[in-house]
């Protein structure tokens, strides 16, 4: 601080010799960078540049503690006006208006013709200097006088430093202060005691700079196309049914009164058509079992074979092209292994018969021997060898209708059976996300289509389930995805890809953030009569930084016609990034008149309330966002332009 000079007593008469030369040697003796000698709070001191300028250094360093926004400490509830409080800036009418933290002591200098001149400058951020167009500049200079002081501290003293034009939303506000004499007729006497230029705010960057406000989650409304998607069906490709026919000993004539006839065949065959599948061939396999020589055997597996063919060749007189193979495969042993473990044999039984069956050295017809020879030759008669006399038919049925198919159902099931004809009838439905949906069964569905299917509707559907699953980069993938297939919707996957991207730009690094930016540069440049485009350039611009392009951008938008309420709320959202607390205001409450059912203009609204310490309005507008939209409530309370109302009991209600 000023030196202070401390009290002393020289018992001078007044008016003496020494007196007046005392008085001499002490104005001749004054310290380097003299300003004045004043008399503040009840002591006298010493003004120089040096104790100016480190009081200066130390106001800079009150102003730039790191922190959250500064919002208002006090509830102004019950005041119909606002004052800016310490820390506190805000652009109105083209006029820089702030308040600082502990400020400069002004009465302390302010005497005998001294004046102190504020500098204000500006300079962007280091990170969107060479995006940002006039990155640095000068916006005047605050004389403050005596008289000024005096006329403007009450209740307290406000800064109001004219803009000019200057772009300052976005920027670093810059003040350096320099002790300025004037004469008795007002005219400049000297200038000096200049500090140097230094970012003041809160927090770094400093007052008109975007990042004050991040972490708010200010609404901006992206204006890109709803994902549009159709609802899909699809059926399995096709399927393979099979029958078996028995036949008696040494028999190769079809039962007549079995179920599998061709007539009951044929019914099978109509009902599967009926839904849309064709059947496309139909492969016979006869059988005999271990009875007799193996070589006649074989012939009679190819008789019975045969003999089912015959019997189904009707089938070909309604199907043209039908193709139905017979074909002798003659003794069944596998069919005698597996009937075996299945049997009423005791273990010990089925172990003798697995003995002779396995043994490698023996042929067919000893292994035929030996089983007539066992004791339980009648029971194994009875349970398994009359079930090897039979022909196996396999049928491969194949899709023919207008769903799109997927692969062909894997498993071979009995024609007849209750499995398939669920196969036949199944229809893989899927749609676009719902609430009431079950989103690990949907999308379990889509991901096997996907596997089979690679469709751009079937990447967007699924893109709105990893929206609700809030898996952003998941979402924007699938859209990318399907805006590389050429159709009508490709335009409108790539749009919503590129809105999705700016709607959750807050969880971006900059790098990222930056990127985006650059291709809606590249997309504006293609394609200049696409207002779309442009507006949500505008948002990327403010959630990037550039908040004072983003407004000439909204400016060039807007004037001359008709603004939505969505592009409204999206200007005001970077009015208030760029400290236009009552633009943005103005801006909120006219899309309200014509859109009262949007939750972002009463959360945004409630974000400006709470920056004036207007806590009944705030809880008012958070009530009436959250009714529109309950997920709101999920991040107000540890929001930091909700801070200070966080210890008022009407907000305990959205912890």
């Amino acid at each position: 601080m000023s030196q202070k000079i401390t009290s002393f007593s020289l018992n001078l008469r007044k008016h003496s010799p020494l007196f007046l030369l005392i008085l001499l040697s002490l104005s001749a003796c004054r310290p380097d960078g003299f300003i004045n000698k004043v008399k503040y709070q009840g002591a006298k001191y010493i003004n120089t540049c040096e104790t100016f300028s480190t009081t200066v250094a130390e106001l800079i360093q009150r102003n730039n503690q790191p922190g959250v926004l500064k919002v208002s400490e006090y509830d102004n509830s019950d005041f119909t006006y606002y004052y800016l409080e310490q820390g506190q800036f805000e652009i109105l009418r083209d006029t820089l208006r702030f308040r600082l933290i502990s400020d400069l002591p002004y009465t302390q200098y302010l005497d005998k013709g001294v004046a102190v001149h504020v500098n204000a400058s500006y300079s962007a951020p280091e990170a969107i200097r060479a995006m940002s167009p006039m990155a640095d500049g000068t916006i005047g200079t605050l004389v403050v006088d005596r008289a000024y002081y005096l006329a403007n501290r009450k209740p307290f003293f406000l800064y109001k430093i004219p803009l000019n034009g200057a772009q300052l939303a976005g920027k670093q506000l810059m003040l350096s202060f320099s002790i300025a004499k004037y004469n008795t007729d007002g005219t400049l006497k000297e200038f000096f005691c200049e500090t140097q230029a230094k970012p003041i705010g809160v927090i770094q960057p400093a007052c008109c700079a975007a990042q004050a406000w991040d972490g708010t989650n200010l609404k901006s409304i992206v204006d890109f196309p709803e994902i549009s998607v159709t609802d899909e069906n699809f059926v399995y490709e096709g399927f393979t049914g099979t029958i078996d026919v028995q036949f008696e000993e040494n028999s190769f004539d079809v039962y007549d009164d079995s179920s599998f006839t061709a007539l009951t065949i044929q019914t099978f065959v109509n009902k599967y058509r009926s839904l849309g599948y064709q059947i496309q061939r139909i492969d016979l396999f006869g059988y005999a079992s271990p009875g007799g020589k193996e070589s006649l055997n074989l012939k009679l597996s190819q008789k019975r074979a045969e003999a089912l063919k015959n019997s189904l060749e009707v089938l070909n007189g309604e199907i043209e092209g039908l193709e139905i193979n017979a074909q002798g495969m003659g003794e069944d042993w596998e069919r005698v292994k597996a009937l075996t473990q299945i049997s009423s044999l005791s273990q010990d039984e089925k172990d003798q018969v697995a003995s002779i069956v396995n043994d490698e050295s023996l042929t067919n017809d000893q292994k035929e021997a030996r089983l007539r020879r066992v004791k339980f030759w009648d029971t194994l008669v009875e349970e398994v060898l009359i079930k090897a006399r039979h022909t196996f038919a396999i049928m491969d049925f194949a899709y023919d209708g207008e769903l799109p198919t997927l692969e062909r159902f894997a498993q071979q099931l009995p024609v007849a059976s209750r499995d398939l004809d669920e196969v036949a009838n199944t229809r893989f439905s899927v749609s676009a996300y719902q609430d009431d949906v079950n989103v690990e069964e949907a999308l379990a569905n889509i991901n096997e289509i996907l596997t089979q299917k690679a469709t751009p509707n079937l990447y967007a559907m699924r893109a709105t389930y990893r929206i609700a699953e809030e898996k952003y980069d998941e979402a924007v993938e699938d859209l990318e995805k399907a805006g590389r297939f050429r159709g009508p919707n490709q335009q409108d996957f790539i749009a919503a890809s590129q809105g999705l991207k700016i709607f959750f730009a807050d969880s971006y690094d900059f790098a990222r953030r930056k990127a985006l930016y650059e291709e809606y540069n590249a997309l504006a440049k293609d394609k200049p009569s696409d207002r779309q485009i442009f507006f949500n350039r505008a948002i990327m611009m403010d959630k990037l930084g550039l908040i004072s392009p983003a407004l000439n951008e909204y400016s060039s938008l807007l004037d001359g016609h008709n603004p939505t309420p969505e592009q409204l709320n999206n200007r005001g959202v970077a009015r208030l990034k760029g400290m236009k607390v009552n633009e943005a205001e103005a801006d909120f409450r006219s899309a309200l008149e014509t859109s009262p059912e949007m939750a972002e203009l009463y959360y945004n609204l409630a974000a400006i309330s709470a920056f004036k310490g207007l806590t009944r309005k705030t809880v008012e507008l958070l009530d009436k966002a959250i009714e529109l939209d309950p997920t709101y409530k999920a991040i107000i309370f540890n929001n930091p332009v909700f801070r200070i109302m966080s210890e008022d009991p009407r907000f305990d209600k959205y912890r």
